[in-house]
């Protein structure tokens, strides 16, 4: 295609995540026009989370409206050959070394296989994608009020546009709109050596007002990394995360990071014909930074509700509505519990008591679980 060309499409897909690849699938399966563009040229790589992909029971678990919708439970079938180790457990550590268990039902897999296998499904459905192609600029038109959306590749027009391009949402800033709030710093390394069979956490001074974690990724191997507020650590990220590695003995292969947004759901979903998913509408658990759950739930219910906009002339806002309506409770408990977090895993000793209130009356669970830790909290 000539970069000069105006291309005309149904849909638009920005970023080819799991929101964007959720999305793009279930607009094709209908036989929907739609496109995809990424911004790298390898889908999945660079990773920017700990790569721990939860399991159906999992999801219902912390969004329970969720539990009837049968594209969304086959979906979250993914094959074993992507499920790098079972994650069974979790533990979570106070500063004092006090851990505390629980069940998980998840698995720790490579963002670019699981990535690569989500955007596979999208284009066998019928989507296109593009890698490669960023999105450099929004042109509206003075006249109609319509976006041109300018790539590096090329300019595009589209009947609906889908902001699926991460935490930093990059369609909602070009068109001057708000990106979220409380974007958490995160790095993570991917190390070997002795490794837990369990998720472990930590928390207090050694990741304050955030916490520290390790994720095994198969017999060896795992993801080690650290998310702490903005401001809250003094000093480099990833020198805090080598020192921890070092005192753990494990051997750094590759870096990693990016931003999570910490501050809940953007107040409207849309804006326009433009449909925020994923990290792009802040649809992430505030109290723990799990996105991919509600990443692939968003872009699914954009999905249905966009063809009901084509079929039957059915309002973009009902996107809202229909994920508010499933993921509105839990998110609003996460984002009080993070709150609550904020003002106690500052300094050890603040944790270590909440922690040791907590932990034998099941608060901790339950604040894992983005539920009330306790009610006169």
């Amino acid at each position: 295609m000539e970069t000069s060309a105006i291309e005309h499409r149904s849909v638009l897909i920005i970023g080819a995540g799991p929101a964007g690849s959720a999305a793009a699938q279930r607009l094709a399966e209908d036989g929907i026009d739609v496109l995809v563009i990424e911004k790298r040229q390898i889908i999945g790589n660079p990773a920017q989370c700990g790569e721990c992909v939860p399991e159906w029971g999992e999801v219902i678990g912390a969004f329970p409206k969720a539990a009837s919708e049968e594209w969304l439970r086959d979906y979250f079938i993914f094959p074993e050959r992507i499920k790098l180790h079972p994650l069974k457990w979790m533990r979570i550590y106070s500063p004092s070394g006090k851990a505390w268990e629980m069940p998980l039902d998840a698995f720790a897999a490579h963002r670019l296989q699981f990535d690569g296998l989500l955007a596979d499904r999208a284009m066998n459905a019928g989507a296109e994608i593009r890698v490669n192609t960023a999105l450099t600029n929004i042109i509206t038109n003075r006249k109609d009020g319509k976006d041109l959306y300018v790539t590096k590749n090329g300019k595009i027009t589209a009947d609906v546009i889908i902001d699926a391009s991460g935490s930093l949402a990059h369609v909602a800033r070009l068109r001057g709109g708000h990106q979220g709030e409380d974007q958490v710093p995160t790095i993570y390394a991917q190390v070997s050596g002795k490794i837990p069979e369990s998720f472990d956490i930590f928390l207090g001074a050694i990741a304050p007002m955030g916490y520290a974690w390790i994720i095994p990724k198969g017999e060896g191997f795992a993801n080690v990394g650290i998310g702490v507020k903005a401001g809250a650590m003094k000093g480099v990220l990833k020198e805090h995360l080598k020192k921890l590695c070092d005192q753990l003995n494990l051997t750094i292969h590759s870096w990693g990071g990016g931003w999570i947004p910490m501050g809940g759901a953007v107040k409207s979903l849309v804006k326009d014909n433009v449909l925020a998913v994923g990290d792009a509408g802040g649809l992430v658990m505030p109290s723990n930074g799990g996105g991919i759950s509600q990443a692939i739930m968003s872009g699914f219910y954009a999905g249905e509700t966009i063809i009901q906009h084509f079929n039957n002339g059915m309002e973009l806002q009902n996107y809202h509505h229909r994920t508010m309506n499933v993921m509105k409770k839990s998110l609003k408990t996460s984002l009080r519990t993070k709150k609550i977090a904020y003002l106690i895993l500052r300094w050890n000793w603040s944790a270590e008591l909440a922690m040791r209130f907590l932990g034998p009356i099941g608060g901790i669970k339950r604040a894992v679980e983005c539920k009330k830790s306790i009610w006169i909290i």
